[in-house]
């Protein structure tokens, strides 16, 4: 209960944060506070490698936190420029995901930063180095042979550590193409979450930086630009301004829709009295948003939307890489190895695990028709005629208008106008549809009951859905963004050798890459490859409490 509390205590301040233009004063240091640890599967990766991460968010008293839903994790060259970025959906604290190092990205050492909107108004983040070699594109410094560098010291978390151990049965070698199988301890008394990555070891000598820290550059909020806690998924915000003059408009409501997704009404928002608009939504699995303006003066509107960024100080600890013979070595047999896995892609892809939605409401009371499923008729209006029931064009002052019957409404709210829907966007000149060619639309769907949506009452909804969704081009008022989708969640291609691709190359250097490891099944299984040497069991997490604990063995493959 006292949680439940705190985070409507947490969602009342922020309200008035986004909805004030008051300056925040020193109480917004009394509301929860976040920060992140990240475990990656790797520090050195080549290009045509895969780098893996799980993200563990935390509140103030380090306790997973129930309050982001969403994390950013950025990869940043020398020149402080972000070449890659990701967002993952946050559960219970926990989230995951990985950046594949293309042919693009140039050899240096990189931060990895990864961070939550909410910290960003201290400029809190979590920071690593992570270094990268092109061996296609750039060279290497090398040390003069005999000497080597100084390895820079791991940062452990701010967090109290804990040992534990969490499996037994591992023998010091195997053979290669070998079933490995770990057995969890009995009764193993674990309250929190641990993630394991089974890579092989290179040894090599270069600066570290292993586990990352927690940093942050400022204690001062910037009371003008305030950054709102993602308490139900992605926040898309931004601004209306007048065309002309450039002002900020405030009361104008906006509806915004998901490119190709429309099994939900677009959602609405109103300006604030600064501008500004926001938009809470969950699971935004695409990256193509189109927002439209639903004020009477929209020609003479312009929409922005906020831009995301990190770090406003720049990073100035790179530190260098250079490599002797031996790192060269191991450069020259990992190229190989990951072009020869690369070129086997299409045998060895990941999973992408389907998200359970529910079905809304809205989709339940909806009929659709699939105009393929009926006999083609030349105009819209016959289409109404002929396939759809109880909807039709009324003619009205020389101007046509949806009308949607409803028997148990009163003949007054039939007289409601209804809300037409064309490609995920409202249309309010309803001759647009009726003189568009019919062949191009896929399906119909009406909702023949009264529809509250956004500040007015609708007599029913008819939502039609082209075949290449451009009806919308034509409608002034609307404007189409890109925005950062979250992560699929996956399941992992770990490559097994007892009943399938026996006859593949099995060159991989990372064995098993688990992010949320399942403590309450007995075993632990992975194969080894055809690659030889020494490997390393890597297990990070926290207990419940906020402890960190790590596991780390090591085997050789023969």
């Amino acid at each position: 209960m006292k949680r439940i509390l705190l985070t409507l205590a947490f969602s009342i301040s922020i309200t008035g944060i986004a909805q004030s233009n008051s300056p925040l004063t020193a109480n917004f240091n009394k509301l929860p506070q976040e920060s992140i640890y990240a475990h990656t599967n790797n520090d050195f990766l080549l290009t045509g490698e895969t780098l893996y991460y799980k993200i563990y968010c935390f509140d103030t008293n380090k306790n997973f936190s129930d309050y982001s839903k969403v994390a950013y994790i950025e990869l940043i060259n020398s020149d402080n420029v972000s070449v890659l970025k990701q967002k993952v959906n946050l559960k219970d604290g926990n989230g995951n995901g990985d950046f594949f190092i293309n042919t693009d990205v140039k050899t240096g050492t990189y931060k990895l930063a990864a961070y939550t909107q909410w910290m960003q108004n201290k400029q809190a983040f979590f920071e690593k180095n992570i270094f990268i070699v092109n061996p296609f594109s750039d060279k290497l410094k090398s040390t003069v042979e005999g000497k080597s560098n100084s390895s820079v010291s791991s940062t452990i978390p701010s967090v109290n550590n804990t040992s534990i151990n969490l499996f037994n049965g591992l023998q010091s070698s195997y053979g290669t193409r070998q079933k490995i199988t770990l057995d969890f301890i009995n009764n193993l008394n674990f309250d929190g979450k641990i993630s394991i990555s089974v890579k092989q070891k290179s040894n090599l000598n270069l600066p570290s930086g292993t586990n990352g820290k927690e940093v942050s550059t400022s204690n001062l909020v910037n009371k003008s630009n305030i950054y709102l806690p993602e308490l139900r998924g992605s926040i898309i915000q931004g601004t209306v301004t007048s065309k002309t003059e450039g002002t900020k408009i405030p009361n104008v409501l906006l509806s915004l829709s998901l490119k190709g997704n429309h099994d939900y009404l677009p959602q609405t928002a109103l300006t604030n009295d600064a501008g500004e608009f926001y938009f809470n939504m969950l699971d935004v699995d695409v990256d193509k948003i189109s927002i439209q303006i639903l004020d009477k003066e929209r020609e003479n509107y312009d929409i922005q939307l906020k831009e995301k960024g990190i770090v406003k100080t720049n990073f100035d600890d790179f530190p260098e890489m250079t490599v002797d013979q031996k790192t060269i070595d191991v450069i020259k047999n990992r190229s190989i190895y990951s072009q020869i896995e690369n070129a086997f892609y299409t045998v060895k892809k990941d999973s992408i695990l389907k998200t359970s939605k529910k079905d809304p409401l809205f989709n339940q009371i909806k009929k659709t028709y699939v105009l393929d499923d009926y006999k083609r008729f030349k105009t819209v209006r016959e289409t109404f005629i002929e396939v759809i029931e109880g909807a039709g064009f009324v003619k009205r002052n020389d101007s046509y208008k949806i009308s949607i019957t409803d028997s148990d409404a009163s003949e007054t709210l039939n007289y409601l106008p209804s809300l037409l829907i064309i490609d995920g966007h409202i249309v309010y000149d309803h001759n647009d549809l009726i003189g568009y060619n019919s062949r191009k639309i896929k399906s119909i769907s009406v909702v023949s009951d009264k529809y509250y949506y956004g500040n007015a009452i609708y007599q029913g909804i008819i939502i039609v859905d082209t075949f290449k969704k451009d009806f919308i081009a034509n409608t002034k008022g609307t404007k189409d963004f890109t925005i950062q989708p979250v992560q699929p969640e996956k399941l992992y291609f770990f490559q097994q050798h007892e009943t399938n691709n026996q006859r593949i190359p099995d060159y991989r250097t990372q064995l098993y890459w688990n992010p949320n490891l399942n403590l309450t099944q007995k075993q632990l299984s992975f194969y080894t490859s055809d690659v030889t040497g020494e490997f390393e069991i890597d297990a990070q997490g926290f207990t419940k409490d906020g402890k960190f604990v790590s596991v780390k063995k090591t085997f050789t493959v023969n």
